[in-house]
């Protein structure tokens, strides 16, 4: 007899449960998209003890007769698709046919349908894979599955759980990532019997997010007007400058109506927010992208829950000019509110003799009109020489000195840098200096962008160098600190692949050097700085990615007191 045997359809459907069943979470995903498959408007989910005791989605959809509701039970039998052509123009969740049989072959599975219009419904219920009972049910149309006993009779695989506290955590994040991606449908999440979060059908995903997170998510967030780009339409929610975490939990990624995975995304965002935010931090993303559903398979992943793309090149690059257009706009709005409303004519006020000298030279007279700050921010004082605290039309906003002074060099030397014309201040005597053989290494590889950037510096034997000129903006510090600092800061910035990214990045480090640490507060210089900072390509974040400004509304005040 040959060794080679086929497997009964009992473990035939254990094993494709493996592949599709991953954990509690897993079940909420797969029923929940069939929900929403079958044109239901209202899905309600329930579960107890992290999923693995019961799980139960309700929905009111159109429902199944008792010969599909059987078929349903069926691997790979679907209404969603006929031939292998169809897979490459899916546009359902669910189409594999394969979720339903494999969840009721490992758990205590009931499954209760009807169609709207019928007289009785039909109750299934089944236990390891085996139908128990078909009989009659008055329940009203629509679906409720409900899974009890998740894996109970593969101890094996239940072992390899995690705690009751992780697994809802999963549920809780799946629920919230399906709620997102289907705003239009009515849901609501129980746990343990107890309502987590209910979440109406709105047309617009700012509500969903509202009722999914609160308002204080909302003001961290900025709405991504639809971005066209190569046949690619992205929109939806990005993080403000300085809105970030250590994690991508609240990145959430739903391409023609799925949720998704996509590293091809998560890249081009990061590097779109290298300015805006630390290192080591994501940005909040809530983004809806549309695309031609040939261009990419989701038929790879058994759970679906990752995708091919034929051309990632173009999605990368579309995700990242969205990014982008969103961060470079950002100040725009505001200086057309100023330039809208009619500017007061204010009495030239005397500068004291003892006032700090402007670090670059004032706007043109004419352009003033366009920007003034005072328009938009009402100076209050300062606080603790670090800090402006400022009213605007929508509350109390404060103003990190150090950071907004970083932004302003940046962007100020990064011009200057480009041209190869960033001001240099020469030493009363050359300084040669020694330095460690790593750091030596860098400066000479890299010694045409550190002259972009103001240095004037030569090779002097070994790991020496005479150093004639620091950047203007670095002339009271001492060169072999400056120059030390520097090399730290760059190689803690990982691997530069071309001469754009290292100027960018010595430029950023030789305007963290150079920032103002604390400040004497005088209104004059303070408007300056302001107003300085509002004409910035992205004035809202420090090139660290560290927050220039923080605000709270009015709204978030009163609340805060109640």
């Amino acid at each position: 007899m040959g060794k080679i045997r086929l497997l009964p359809d009992e473990v035939a459907s254990q094993v494709a449960a493996g592949e599709v069943v991953e954990r509690p979470a897993s079940v909420v995903k797969e029923l929940v998209e069939n929900s929403v498959d079958a044109g239901a408007r209202r899905i309600v989910v329930e579960f107890a003890r992290g999923g693995t005791q019961m799980i139960r989605v309700a929905d009111d959809g159109c429902g199944m007769d008792r010969e599909d509701a059987l078929l349903s039970l069926e691997r790979h039998a679907t209404s969603k698709i006929r031939t292998a052509e169809d897979l490459s123009r899916v546009a359902t969740m669910g189409f594999r046919g394969e979720a339903v049989p494999s969840i009721a072959s490992v758990s205590r599975f009931r499954l209760v349908t009807r169609t709207t219009g019928a007289e009785a419904g039909t109750e299934i219920v089944v236990s390891g894979g085996k139908i128990e009972s078909v009989t009659d049910s008055g329940e009203a149309p629509g679906t409720t599955v409900e899974v009890r006993s998740l894996f109970f009779n593969l101890p094996a695989r239940r072992k390899f759980l995690r705690g009751e506290e992780t697994e809802a955590a999963h549920i809780l994040h799946q629920m919230e990532s399906l709620a997102i991606a289907h705003p239009d449908v009515a849901m609501m999440l129980q746990r343990d019997g107890r309502k987590i979060w209910q979440a109406a059908a709105a047309a617009d995903l700012g509500v969903r997010l509202r009722d999914l997170f609160g308002p204080d998510f909302l003001n961290r967030i900025l709405p991504l007007h639809p971005f066209e780009d190569q046949g690619i339409t992205v929109s939806g929610f990005l993080a403000r400058p300085g809105e970030g975490r250590p994690d991508r939990d609240q990145q959430f990624i739903v391409l023609n109506g799925r949720v998704v995975q996509c590293p091809a995304i998560y890249q081009p965002l990061r590097e779109a927010y290298h300015e805006a935010l630390p290192r080591g931090r994501h940005p909040i993303a809530v983004l809806c992208i549309t695309m031609d559903p040939t261009a990419f398979d989701c038929n790879v992943h058994p759970a679906k829950r990752e995708i091919r793309l034929h051309r990632p090149e173009q999605l990368r690059q579309t995700v990242f000019l969205a990014a982008r257009s969103l961060l470079e706009n950002l100040a725009r709005p505001a200086l057309r509110a100023t330039a809208s409303a009619p500017v007061p004519e204010a009495p030239a006020k005397p500068t004291p003799e003892n006032a700090e000298p402007a670090a670059f030279n004032p706007p043109p007279q004419e352009e003033w009109a366009a920007d003034v700050p005072e328009e938009k921010f009402e100076l209050i004082g300062g606080l603790e020489d670090k800090w402006i605290l400022m009213r605007s039309g929508e509350g109390l906003v404060l103003l990190d000195i150090r950071a907004a002074s970083e932004r302003i060099l940046f962007e100020t030397l990064r011009r200057e840098a480009a041209t190869g014309a960033a001001p240099a201040q020469r030493l009363l005597l050359p300084e040669v200096i020694e330095l460690p053989a790593k750091d030596s290494a860098w400066i000479l590889e890299h010694l045409d962008a550190l002259q972009a950037t103001g240095f004037l510096l030569e090779p002097f034997g070994g790991a020496a160098f005479k150093v004639e000129a620091l950047p203007a903006s670095l002339s009271q510090n001492d060169p072999r600190a400056a120059l030390l600092e520097i090399c730290e800061s760059l190689r803690a910035s990982g691997s530069l692949s071309s001469r754009s990214l290292v100027l960018d990045a010595l430029v950023r480090s030789v305007s963290s050097l150079a920032a103002a640490r604390r400040f004497s507060y005088e209104p004059n210089r303070a408007r300056q700085i302001v107003r300085e900072l509002l004409r910035c390509e992205l004035p809202y974040a420090s090139p660290q990615g560290r927050p220039t400004m923080i605000q709270w509304s009015f709204a978030e005040l009163e609340r805060k007191f109640s």
